[in-house]
């Protein structure tokens, strides 16, 4: 993300200086690194206007201005400290005298436009603009994170969002999940409809046992989880004894991808669909603007639905089962 900033009261030149972002890039720590910036080069002993759109860079400014009051747990919670802590050591070593003013954004500002204009063009530097917290007095601890990355922000946000993305990472690499993952990367599943489907309440209220049941059921079911035997076997394995086999087959493993290929059961479960897809024609001949013939032609050759009208081995059922919830 880049940043900007330039002069307006000089006379016959106007002085600009852009950049970019290193490390958590927001709007606010850009308005932030712009104040930095402008502040190092000013001249000692001299009176500042800063004109910015971002009221959250003034009240931030006015929140860290008092460092010697603001324990160091508190003054580490507030967001680009590492920028905060640099700008008031830099006002207190030249002497500035400092006034920050709320401009409105896009309220066709010459100068505010233009630093806009500039920031865009900042976002495409090579070199990232960053600061040395090592040799900052007022800075008493910083916390890195793989002792590379200054974690300038609340410390247990940041984490959590960090650990976050590493559990949805190691869920997604998770094996049972290797046929969804192929699935989405052959753009078989609709996952803007999934969710859709995921966050539906058929019931009167949001807390209802029911509701939850059902939620828990389609969490289940999508990701492959159902309690078949080998599942039920590896949570109690006393009271099933290795009993995994397939009791409608009798001749494969009863797992959550036999449930949706296994022969004895593929018929009936193609028949529910062809049920559901049926159910589906008839809302959207009731409710669209168009002929009946194109709706119910649109359903049964629709891609995802090749395996419940037509036998089609490179669709399993339970795919089709994303496309028609």
């Amino acid at each position: 993300m880049g940043y900007e900033w330039t002069t307006f009261n000089l006379t016959d030149v106007n002085i600009t200086h852009n950049g970019s972002l290193e490390f958590f890039p927001s709007s606010t720590k850009a308005e932030t690194m712009a104040i930095l910036t402008a502040l190092i080069v000013s001249p000692q002993n001299s009176s500042i206007n800063i004109y910015t759109d971002s009221q959250a860079a003034i009240d931030t400014f006015h929140k860290s201005s008092n460092l010697i009051s603001i324990s160091p747990r508190r003054f580490n919670k507030i967001n680009n400290n590492i920028l905060w802590s640099t700008v008031h050591y830099i006002i207190d070593k030249l002497n500035l005298h400092i006034k920050l003013y709320k401009v409105k954004a896009h309220s066709n500002n010459a100068f505010n436009d233009i630093a806009d204009a500039q920031a865009k063009v900042g976002h495409l530097h090579q070199t990232l603009t960053s600061i040395n917290h090592r040799h900052l007095p007022s800075q008493m601890i910083t916390t890195t994170w793989n002792n590379e990355i200054p974690i300038d922000k609340d410390v247990r946000k940041c984490i959590g969002t960090i650990s976050n993305y590493k559990r949805i990472e190691d869920y997604l690499n998770h094996p049972s999940l290797i046929d969804i993952k192929e699935a989405t990367a052959q753009h078989i599943i609709n996952w803007s409809c999934t969710s859709k489907w995921f966050n539906y309440n058929g019931h009167e209220t949001a807390t209802s046992t029911q509701h939850t049941k059902d939620t828990a059921w389609k969490i289940k079911c999508s990701t492959l989880n159902l309690p078949t035997l080998d599942i039920l076997n590896r949570n109690f394995p006393k009271l099933f004894k290795n009993h995994t086999t397939c009791l409608l087959c009798k001749a494969d493993t009863e797992t959550n991808n036999h449930l949706w290929r296994s022969p004895a059961q593929y018929n009936n479960i193609r028949d529910t669909f062809q049920s559901l897809a049926s159910t589906l024609i008839g809302i959207l001949s009731d409710a669209a603007d168009k002929l009946s013939l194109c709706i119910n032609d649109s359903v049964k050759h629709f891609p995802l639905l090749d395996g419940v009208f037509e036998m089609n081995p490179y669709i399993p059922m339970h795919f089709c089962y994303y496309a028609l919830m």
